[in-house]
């Protein structure tokens, strides 16, 4: 029984690795140059992100004007909703600048 058990692993192993082989052989080269559109939809993706980081921006000063006003006031409950908006713009600037490199390292990967 513990050599049937032992054998498992690799009996399973061969053949995902015979799939996995199989299809490792295809390439993928992106390349907008011949695309129709390709200046249009990179002129859209870029100002997609500038939107992205207007807004990140907005909340960011936004949550942090709420959540000093709301702090010295003594409103608990609107200083936390402050903080959260303020992060919530960090995180959504940091995610703006990183998606780029995130999916370019992904694709390489």
């Amino acid at each position: 029984m513990l050599a049937l058990l032992a054998a498992l692993p690799a009996a399973v192993a061969s053949p995902v690795m015979a799939v996995v082989g199989f299809f490792a052989q295809v390439t993928v080269s992106p390349d907008s140059g011949g695309m129709p559109g390709g200046a249009l939809a990179q002129k859209v993706l870029n100002w997609t992100s500038m939107a992205a980081l207007w807004g990140s921006l907005a909340s960011l000063l936004i949550g942090a004007m709420v959540w000093g006003i709301s702090q010295h006031a003594g409103n608990g409950y609107q200083a936390g909703r402050g903080r959260t908006f303020a992060v919530a713009g960090a995180v959504g600037s940091l995610l703006a600048g990183l998606a780029p490199t995130i999916v370019n390292t992904l694709f390489a990967g």
